[in-house]
């Protein structure tokens, strides 16, 4: 579980993009192709951190939903709510991860494009 929120936490903030940025700028195909290289492998190591992370608030979920033994006070209905609460709150880190994730890849995308289209053929 540690090294999930890690990884998520990471995904929140994204990777850093000022170095992206300047290889382009300055087209040196040395750093585009480390990133290049490295890319695949950042985005799966997100991407299965996101499943665990999505499947255990899942799981979670069902149980707290499908406990036989539901607590019908008012401080056992208080106590589910407020774990349901947690897991919501979860739930929207996840989407914000995703969120942060989806607009790197986005850039990437751009980057590499415009470095194949600027600094490829020498351009700049």
């Amino acid at each position: 579980m540690i090294a999930l929120a890690v990884l998520l936490a990471a995904a929140f903030t994204g990777p850093d993009v000022v170095p992206a940025l300047e290889a382009v700028k300055s087209c040196d195909r040395g750093a585009m192709a480390d990133m290049t290289k490295a890319e695949p492998h950042r985005r799966s190591q997100f991407a299965a951190a996101a499943y665990a992370e999505q499947q255990a608030i899942a799981r979670e979920r069902a149980a707290l939903l499908t406990r036989p033994t539901a607590d019908p006070t008012p401080a056992g209905q208080a106590s589910l709510a407020l774990a349901l609460g947690a897991l919501d709150a979860r739930q929207k880190q996840l989407d914000d991860a995703r969120a942060v994730e989806s607009s790197w890849r986005t850039l990437v995308d751009e980057l590499r494009a415009d470095f194949l289209a600027n600094c490829a053929q020498g351009k700049r």
